[in-house]
């Protein structure tokens, strides 16, 4: 008998009122430089849920005075953004367990989208599948405008593949895929969870 795929909605209001992550992710070491990501276990669907960014929800004036005191270590870890005409801020910087934190960027293909998630008047940050996701898999989404150090390895990477591409090479075609728009996250309106 095949089980009833739940909403995706509702399966993020379910899973962030209980604070704990869905089945079907794991932790894996990558590498020195990236450090862990979050990998899949179980395939997802595009749109489906597919974890919470979990942390302390502080005010702009907050964030600004923890920027000015944390090392560079830890400010990656907090994710700002717009809810109901004020700037917010969800600081993940201390380790509570939550897979959500560990999720990297990837602004060229990511395989997943932030949405924000209005439960009980209370912003949520929850990714959703932006593709169909196979077993394995790496999630990872665009972590917005900025100048991250990681992306200028990756950009001076892509652009000196498209610069020799210039030069007459044979089987060379340009990626000329260098997307530099960093999308805000989607606000869905969610009132309270029914289960």
């Amino acid at each position: 008998m095949r089980r009833r795929r739940i909403p995706p909605r509702e399966d993020a209001v379910c899973h962030v009122s209980a604070g704990r992550d869905k089945l079907g992710l794991d932790i894996h070491y990558i590498n020195a430089f990236k450090g862990q990501g979050i990998f899949t276990t179980v395939p997802f669907q595009k749109g489906d849920f597919l974890l919470e960014y979990r942390g302390k929800l502080i005010t702009k004036e907050e964030c600004e005075r923890r920027h000015r005191v944390y090392h560079d270590s830890l400010k990656v870890f907090m994710f700002e953004f717009k809810f109901d005409g004020k700037l917010w801020c969800v600081d993940a910087s201390q380790e509570d367990g939550s897979l959500g934190r560990l999720v990297n960027d990837n602004h060229i293909s990511p395989s997943a989208k932030m949405k924000i998630l209005n439960i009980n008047r209370k912003p949520h940050l929850c990714l959703f599948a932006s593709r169909d996701i196979s077993p394995g898999e790496e999630i990872d989404y665009n972590y917005g405008d900025s100048d991250w150090p990681w992306r200028c390895k990756t950009e001076t990477s892509q652009i000196q593949k498209t610069v020799s591409c210039l030069k007459p090479q044979p089987n060379c075609i340009p990626n000329n895929d260098l997307d530099l728009k960093h999308p805000e996250p989607e606000r869905v309106n969610i009132i309270q969870c029914t289960t």
